[in-house]
């Protein structure tokens, strides 16, 4: 039978003993401080190369050529760092690439107009990793005059990705973070962006690849939850188990726990963010169907969210708990709770 009474139902309730800021087990998980500090050091250059590169769509690649203070692969990783998608994420969407871009061309708008990036898919593989994109901690400082086809891609895909066109595709990470260049020929926008992001990134961080926020919350609660429960449970994918159907993406999640003696799943959506933004209410507006889908085939969702921006969302977040089977703050109290919900009913 479902147990309910740890399962909280109110946006007070949730807040009461919520870490607000991120815990210093969370961010150690994050952290990594050694490549932070030439991102910092080159900010100004990389502001300097956006505000003027709004001619076209690509200008921006032949001034980092003529520059000789900002390498091609720190302009890439001031992009990674910026949107909020590290490594992990491109190589998840190098994996998913066929689906999220089954024409391997990105159809996006800029300055009212339509462009279409072709993606070099030559080789018929598409492999967007730190080292395949110059971007490692080892290399990072080399001084590499001109793009890779694979960094150009990764270039094009973060700063247009949300003008993009086939948007009902593509994962919200995309839709929402990759905004970059719809800020080109607005500098004062693309200043107060980029200072706000990299004041956020260095005190709340204090790391470059911390900046892939999102996949360390998962990463920590992927670990806590584990320990929390018996052998039999595991983490791998973001689909629910027998689960076929994908509708609007209503099937990935971005934790999925299983039971292999019930083969039920729980779906778990995380959301940590310092800072307010929409993320938040995307999740809201698919509470519902989700919870729906996921019962329709004898499964559970739930819902780790924390962090004070979040918590100004309370409309949004208020939504989440009324659709939600279990939802939990990222406190020990919190995830020692959503274990005990998956082991009593999943």
């Amino acid at each position: 039978m479902e147990q309910k009474e740890n399962c909280i139902k109110t946006v007070n309730d949730l807040a009461l003993d919520a870490c607000n800021y991120w815990p210093t087990e969370l961010s150690e998980e994050a952290a990594e401080t050694s490549t932070l500090m030439p991102l910092l050091e080159t900010q100004d250059i990389f502001l300097s190369i956006l505000k003027v590169a709004d001619k076209t769509p690509y200008i921006w690649k032949d001034i980092v050529r003529s520059n000789s203070k900002l390498s091609a692969n720190l302009f890439l990783k001031h992009l990674m760092v910026l949107s909020d998608i590290g490594g992990e994420r491109l190589q998840r969407f190098s994996k998913d690439f066929d689906k999220l871009f089954p024409s391997s061309e990105l159809h996006f708008e800029f300055c009212g107009e339509s462009f279409i990036h072709k993606f070099h898919t030559s080789s018929g593989k598409v492999n967007w990793t730190n080292k395949k994109l110059r971007v490692e901690k080892s290399v990072l400082l080399e001084n590499r005059e001109d793009f890779t086809e694979s960094m150009l891609d990764v270039c094009m895909l973060l700063l247009w990705g949300s003008e993009a066109k086939n948007s009902s595709i593509l994962p919200d990470e995309i839709l929402e973070k990759c905004v970059i260049g719809s800020l080109i020929g607005k500098p004062e926008e693309l200043d107060k962006y980029v200072k706000e992001r990299y004041l956020y990134v260095s005190r709340q961080t204090g790391g470059s690849e911390a900046n892939d926020l999102g996949y360390a919350c998962e990463r920590f609660a992927k670990k806590k939850l584990l320990s929390y429960l018996p052998e039999n449970y595991s983490a791998n994918g973001h689909t629910l188990e027998n689960v076929t159907q994908n509708s609007n993406n209503l099937t990935k999640f971005d934790l999925v726990i299983t039971n292999s003696k019930t083969k039920k799943s729980i779906g778990i959506e995380i959301s940590f963010q310092v800072t307010t933004n929409s993320v938040i209410e995307r999740k809201a507006q698919n509470a519902l169907n989700r919870q729906e889908l996921a019962h329709k085939y004898g499964h559970k969702v739930a819902y780790l969210i924390d962090g004070s921006g979040n918590f100004q969302r309370k409309n949004a977040i208020q939504t989440i708990l009324n659709y939600s089977d279990c939802t939990v703050n990222f406190s020990d109290i919190g995830l020692q709770r959503l274990a005990k919900y998956i082991e009593e009913n999943i």
